[in-house]
Formats: structure tokens, sequence, C-alpha cells
């Protein structure tokens, strides 16, 4: 009995020697590969993509041979100053290098490229961003487009993306809105892999995703809530309010089941008619106008700032059901149809001082 009790100690002690070898071997490996190999000089040309994340950074290393582990390299990145600093270009980097001296190459400036400067403003639809990019010599307007109508991008986001037939732009409300620096040379999908990159980077921070998942919101349709506030807002102060109106129709389906937005109507006119040469398919009509469809369009109709993202998430606790807008950007909130009614007549009192006859929208 007491021999089988000591084999049964012994097999325990053999296995709990084996555990903490291969612990052991792990950790000399994971620092082996962290660390880099022996130096020889030799190196190894390689060329990071503009609108390239830490994931497409990593494939490109290894494929390279530089490292050896691309999830072990994202890892090390996040938490040792490489996301969201990498440089984009052409990099001679040395084999054996470590992860630290791949990170500090990377995120250093390359010699000096021709480079253009694109402002695109908060608010402005795929449409607006591709003439910009045209005009700026970097691409057509064509070409960026399509690129903003693909979805084969490296983030995992984009799996929440839908691709209905029905909308206009696939990536609209993801492209971000803000001034970028491009190389002369860049190509349209550079250009929309950037502003996705920034789009992750400003908005799907981690008190963000933690707000969403208690919203009861999706993340497209955050996106397209958020482009209705941005384009309905004269000011970052009266999205908190607009928000609160368009929440309080949402929650109140029964009685309000439409959001009734001038501005996705705004947008059909401007944007979807043009596109369809005036003879826009009545699916598409429907999925937008939301004077005649219940809840939210089909796809955001802008790319919205941070500002109109949180107040999306973070509307003010109102009772407020309409609003209107005269020309001097004043806001008119109301609780039922009778004050909104007294509303516009205010909002038109003002407009007919500045000689405009009725309601200005958009």
């Amino acid at each position: 009995m007491a021999n089988k009790k000591y084999k049964k100690r012994r097999a325990g002690f053999v296995i709990l020697l084996v555990l903490i070898l291969l612990i052991v071997i792990g950790i000399f490996a994971v620092k082996g590969e962290i660390n880099g190999g022996k130096k020889t000089g030799e190196t190894i040309d390689v060329t990071i993509a503009q609108g390239s994340g830490t994931a497409a950074i990593a494939r490109e290393l290894k494929e390279a041979g530089l490292i050896g582990n691309t999830t072990l390299f994202k890892l090390y990145s996040r938490t040792h100053g490489g996301d969201g600093h990498y440089q984009y270009g052409d990099f001679t980097l040395e084999k054996g290098s470590s992860y630290q001296e791949l990170i500090d190459a990377l995120c250093s400036t390359v010699s000096y490229r021709e480079t253009v400067k694109l402002t695109l403003p908060e608010g402005w639809n795929a449409f607006q961003m591709a003439k910009a990019a045209a005009e700026a010599g970097l691409c057509t307007e064509e070409e960026y487009l399509a690129a903003a109508n693909a979805t084969d991008y490296d983030f995992d986001w984009l799996a929440e993306v839908s691709s209905n037939e029905n909308k206009l732009t696939i990536l609209e409300g993801f492209l971000y809105p803000e001034t970028y620096s491009f190389y002369a040379d860049a190509t349209a999908r550079d250009i929309v892999a950037t502003q996705l990159r920034e789009f992750e980077k400003r908005v799907l921070t981690e008190e963000n995703k933690a707000a969403l998942k208690d919203s009861g919101f999706t993340l497209e349709e955050w996106v397209i809530f958020a482009s209705i506030v941005q384009k309905e807002s004269a000011s970052v102060e009266e999205m908190y309010n607009v928000s609160s109106v368009f929440h309080n129709r949402l929650s109140n389906t029964s009685e309000y089941p439409m959001l009734q937005s001038c501005t996705t109507n705004n947008f059909i006119w401007d944007y979807v008619e043009p596109y369809y040469n005036d003879n826009v398919p009545q699916a598409v009509l429907d999925a937008y106008d939301t004077y005649d469809r219940n809840g939210l369009p089909i796809g955001a109709i802008a790319n919205a700032g941070t500002d109109a993202f949180d107040a999306s998430l973070h509307p003010n606790d109102t009772p407020y059901y309409f609003f209107v807008t005269d020309v001097e950007y004043t806001h008119y909130y109301a609780t039922t149809y009778q004050q909104h009614l007294a509303n516009i007549e205010k909002a038109k009192t003002v407009n007919a001082k500045h000689g405009i006859n009725g309601l200005v929208t958009g």
C-alpha cells in the first residue's frame, strides 16, 4: 500500500517537473522571440502601406522573416508604444532585431517623400470626400467610392457592417473626418484604410464600446444615428438635445414610429437622386426616407465626428419629440405637435427677417 502511494507521489512529482520544464522552455522561447536573434548585418527592405494597423504590420514582418509570432508582436506592440504611432513608407530593417528595435524603427520618420494634405470635414459624406480626394490629385472620385464600398480591410469590426444592396455607400459613417497627410502616390484604398484606422482609434475607445453595449444600439445603428445627429445640429451643445429627440422617438415607436429627419431627405435629393440620374429605385428611397420608414435609415448619411458619437450615446434627458431650426441656427424644441407648429412659425418669422420664405433644411 505504501509502495503504491510512493509511486503516485513520484508520478505526480515527475508531471510537475515536466510542467515546470515546459513553462521554463516557453518563457525562454518568448524571450528569445522578443529579444531577437543573432545579428549578421543582413538587412531586409519592408514597405508599410498607408492605413496599415498593427495586425497588418505584424504579418508583413513575419512574411519578411523578421519575427516569428504575429500574436506576440501585437501584444508587445500594444504595451510598448507601437500601436497608433507607426509610420508608413519604405524601411530597411536588420534581421535579428528585437521587437523593440523593430517598433522604434517603424515609428521613426522615413526619408522625405512628397505629401498631400487632405481635409475632410465632419458631416461630409463619401461623395464629398471622393470629390476632395480627386481635387487633391490623389485618386479619381470613382476610385475613392469603390474603395469606400469595399469591406476587405483589416479591421475585425467590419464584420458588423452590412452590405445591403440598397445602401448607397457601404462604409458611409465609418470614414472618419479629419485633416490627413498622404504620400502623393497614395491610392484610394490607402486613404480609406487610414480613415478606418482613425475611426477605430478615435471612436471605438474602450469607454465608447462599454457605453455602446449598454445603449441597445449595434455598432452600425450607432454610426447611422450619429450621422443624423451630426447633420441636424448647429453646434456641439445642441447635439445632446437633438440626440434626445431621436432617442425619445425610438423609445416611443407606438406614437412616433418615424424619425422624420429632414437631413435624410436632403441626402436623398442631393446625393441619392443624382447618383441614380433621378431614377431612384423605390427600394432605395424607402431605405433612406425617414418620413416614410419606421426607425433608422438603412445606412449613415454622413461621417460624424467624436462629439456626435458621444451625444448619440449620452443624450440630454428631455421630454422633446420635435425640433425646428431657423436660419440663425437657433433650435426650437417641443414636446407636443401643437408646440412644434408654434415653433415653426417662430422660425419662419426669424427667417423672414433675412429674406427667406418658410423654413430652411439641412
